[in-house]
């Protein structure tokens, strides 16, 4: 505070304006290093266990889609002498269906069958 002749009157006359730190600040700033770096090694950890686990699971789903792909063809192809097999058969029977109601006697007139 200053009074009318411009002298300074100090609150704390003990107080020079020096601090002082306290003795174990450095203990204190220690563990709070320590702290963060632990923090910023389980966060390095997440990235890596999630970018792990990403790459796996994208891996799969291609592996999983190629070799689908793969089964899928390769079943269709073991599939299609079966499926022209059943082609052909389902044409011989609606061939001899059609045969059938046009049948010629061993006399040579043709028969006209009522179906």
């Amino acid at each position: 505070m200053a009074n009318n002749r411009g002298r300074t009157i100090k609150l704390n006359p003990v107080d020079d304006g020096h601090v002082t730190d306290h003795p174990a600040r450095a203990n204190l700033e220690a563990l709070m290093d320590q702290k963060l770096f632990h923090q910023r090694i389980r966060s390095e950890r997440s990235s890596a266990y999630w970018f792990a686990a990403s790459l796996w699971g994208v891996t799969g789903l291609v592996i999983g889609g190629v070799l689908g792909a793969y089964m899928m063809y390769m079943a269709q192809m073991s599939s299609l002498p079966l499926a022209s097999d059943a082609v052909m058969r389902g044409m011989a029977a609606e061939q001899a269906r059609r045969d059938s109601h046009t049948n010629i006697l061993p006399g040579g007139e043709p028969n006209q069958q009522q179906p």
